[in-house]
């Protein structure tokens, strides 16, 4: 269970009763917004980022200075996109995560859908303010997606401490500094998507509304 724990993958008996419980009703909250007045066109959009966040925890990084590796987040790519559908593509990812992978358990899947679900939400939401603040997208990116994965790193990090069946606190400390690379990375990886899709595609980034093409006058006749 210790190496286990290194993932911000919270796994079964880890926690205590109290915590797992207050995880499932946060989930539940987190759900019904994120599901409130679904439409049809978004579902394929929601299909591919819950993809893409499985997947994320296939790529691991290998590091030197601790004996274990850590693996991409992707809640701040998730939260800029989806908005507040985040939590839906979240909350599936785990799942998956763990039947498929055996990552985090499913006792613990609410608390985990709290912990990384949580920061991309509060990506989606931090978006468009940044963008009207005149932030430079690159710039957006790398706070946005560093900042979702420090984030839940550091909700990680209190429920071990706070939550935790057993004395976590050496090891909420390790998962702390083992993640910094993570956040490095995925905030510079978001900032080059970003940068790229606002130029190319901008519809894309959920919360950003895209200019709509004046309608075409006709002439007037001499």
């Amino acid at each position: 269970m210790y190496t286990a724990l290194f993932a911000v993958h919270l796994g079964d008996g880890a926690l205590s009763d109290v915590w797992l419980a207050s995880g499932f009703a946060g989930m539940a909250v987190l759900l019904a917004i994120a599901l409130y007045r679904v439409r049809e066109d978004e579902i394929p959009r929601i299909g591919v980022l819950t993809a893409a966040f499985f997947v994320a925890s296939s790529v691991h990084i290998k590091l030197a200075v601790l004996p274990t590796s850590v693996h991409l987040i992707l809640n701040g790519l998730v939260g800029v996109v989806l908005g507040r559908r985040a939590p839906l593509a979240v909350s599936i990812g785990l799942g998956l995560q763990f039947a498929l992978l055996q990552h985090g358990g499913w006792s613990t899947l609410g608390l985990n859908t709290c912990i990384v679900g949580v920061p991309a939400l509060a990506a989606g939401l931090l978006y468009p303010a940044l963008r009207r603040l005149g932030v430079p997208a690159f710039a957006r990116g790398v706070l946005l997606g560093g900042g979702a994965v420090a984030a839940a790193v550091l909700l990680n990090f209190v429920a071990l401490l706070l939550g935790g069946k057993y004395e976590w606190e050496r090891l909420a400390q390790l998962v702390l500094l083992a993640h910094l690379p993570v956040v490095v990375v995925e905030g510079a990886m978001l900032g080059v998507l970003v940068s790229y899709l606002e130029k190319v595609k901008p519809e894309m980034l959920g919360s950003v509304p895209v200019p709509q093409e004046p309608a075409n006058q006709p002439e007037d006749a001499p």
